[in-house]
């Protein structure tokens, strides 16, 4: 049952994070709440890329009506989710690169607040490299087996690795977001192995940050994430990387995977030191 009620209006916060740090999980949680609806990985963040990259056409160059554009971006947020009923929606994207961050400053039409989702960085590499075991055509998988092995000066193990946190990626392109978000105090982080621990405690300190009132939910999860009818197509990635584990909330550190000395050095301590 939804909460609307006449002059309410539909409030837009977002959800960010570093991969395999449990967004998919967290936001099936979430959507146990029938009055909150968390999205899967939003395009609405290319929605007002594409838009402001109308200012680099020669048109828009001829006749630069500015106005014109920031109309529709006033109004972009919550024309992207007219349909969906709920009235407390989680957008899940790259919200806290500078660039986006600056956008969703300016035209989130309410407090504009991000849930940031960490997780031990030698984790999350070993969640990919368990990918790349289960699905030889995941994209890290075809990557590597485009490299001159004649090149290679590595191991295997090592060389996937590398893709994994190379410059660009999405594991590099999460650290450059968590950098820029660290000294933000409309940020809630939260850290992957405390809601694995306590699932409790975490989705409430999400409430409480959001201030929605709060839900009764069950941390024994039956069901895939899916929202309004809409599920992740994961045949783009070759790899079922939203699939979630079903049961009993619960952290998977892969102690069966062995990572090389120089990854233990790099990233002992890094992300947690705040």
């Amino acid at each position: 049952m939804y909460i609307f009620h006449p002059g309410m209006k539909k409030k837009v916060y977002f959800l960010s994070g570093f991969p395999r740090a449990g967004n998919t999980i967290i936001s099936t949680i979430l959507n146990q709440n029938k009055n909150i609806a968390t999205s899967g990985h939003s395009s609405l963040p290319d929605c007002f890329f594409n838009i402001e990259s109308v200012k680099n056409t020669y048109t828009y160059n001829n006749f630069k009506n500015s106005k014109a554009i920031e109309n529709i971006q006033k109004n972009l947020v919550l024309n992207f989710y007219k349909d969906w009923k709920q009235p407390y929606i989680i957008d899940r994207g790259e919200w806290g690169t500078p660039y986006n961050y600056k956008i969703m400053e300016k035209f989130c039409p309410n407090e504009f607040k991000i849930i940031f989702l960490l997780r031990n960085p030698l984790d999350i590499i070993k969640s990919y490299l368990k990918i790349c075991m289960n699905y030889p055509n995941f994209y890290i998988n075809k990557q590597f087996n485009f490299l001159d092995k004649t090149t290679l000066h590595r191991t295997e193990l090592e060389e996937k690795i590398e893709l994994i946190i190379k410059k660009g990626d999405f594991f590099d392109v999460s650290f450059f977001t968590y950098k820029n978000l660290q000294n933000k105090k409309n940020v809630l982080f939260i850290k992957y192995e405390d809601f694995a621990d306590d699932p409790y405690t975490e989705i409430n300190k999400i409430y409480e940050f959001l201030n929605i009132p709060k839900y009764k939910h069950s941390f024994n999860i039956k069901n895939q994430f899916s929202i309004n009818g809409i599920e992740y197509d994961d045949s783009i990635h070759a790899a079922k990387m939203h699939k979630i584990h079903l049961g009993k909330v619960k952290n998977f550190n892969y102690p069966e995977i062995k990572l090389p000395k120089y990854i233990l050095e790099k990233y002992k301590g890094v992300l947690y030191e705040y």
